[in-house]
């Protein structure tokens, strides 16, 4: 039975091929269930331990993952099939697709529309890269930000630019979600190449569905805003 620790080391090494030491690596990145220790301290393995060995090497071998990259696998999604991150690496590649350097002309131009305060504080929330050179998405942003101030958004009005932290924020939880509840359910249905098809499609409608619900969602919490009505002067709680 797969919950019964009925292993020695030895047994590992024989059943997975597997050296001592590696194992014994593996145990100190903490990418192991913890074995239970006998009365005379000997440590005793249970099969999960055996296909977590197997699971590791298939992604070494197969993917050319790194133990640091595994360990954010099992932190973040568990022992994952092997097939399912081989779909998140094909999406992975099409996501990292280049996001090229914006054009000098264009970036002094927007740079122009932002006080110096606001660049910095973009730079500081993460949404803008601070090392290297400005990118092209980098550069859509601060064209976003430079119009919102242009339409009245500004410190004056209430508007902060930390303010735009909970649009990150909001972002960051939804994308885990979508992962979890929407991508993964799907990856083992089909090849990279689908995938990477499914995405380019995707992407740009999802985008639109985000914007539609996101105005909705703002009229419907403004509305309920103006329905409260106001107690009569002199109303007591």
């Amino acid at each position: 039975m797969t919950g019964i620790a009925a292993h020695r080391m030895r047994d590992l090494v024989r059943l997975t091929g597997v050296s001592a030491p590696t194992i014994h690596f593996y145990a100190q990145q903490g990418l192991l269930p913890k074995p239970r220790k006998t009365a005379g301290n000997q440590a005793l393995y249970t099969n999960s331990t055996v296909t977590r060995i197997g699971w590791i090497r298939a992604l070494q071998t197969e993917l050319n993952l790194s133990l640091r990259s595994i360990a954010k696998v099992l932190q973040m999604r568990g022992e994952l099939p092997v097939e399912e991150i081989r779909g998140l690496q094909a999406l992975g590649a099409l996501l990292d697709e280049p996001d090229p350097a914006a054009e000098a002309a264009e970036l002094a131009s927007a740079r122009q529309r932002l006080a110096p305060a606001d660049l910095a504080s973009l730079q500081r929330l993460g949404l803008v890269n601070t090392s290297g050179a400005i990118s092209s998405s980098d550069l859509r942003l601060l064209d976003l930000v430079a119009s919102m101030r242009a339409s009245g958004f500004t410190e004056e009005s209430g508007f902060a630019i930390e303010s735009l932290a909970v649009y990150r924020d909001a972002v960051e939880r939804l994308v885990a979600d979508e992962l979890a509840r929407i991508v993964e359910p799907v990856l083992h249905r089909h090849d990279p190449q689908t995938l990477r098809d499914l995405v380019h499609l995707g992407l740009p409608l999802t985008d639109r569905l985000l914007s539609l619900l996101h105005q909705r969602a703002v009229r419907g919490e403004m509305q309920r805003w103006l329905d409260i009505t106001p107690e009569p002067a002199g109303a007591t709680a």
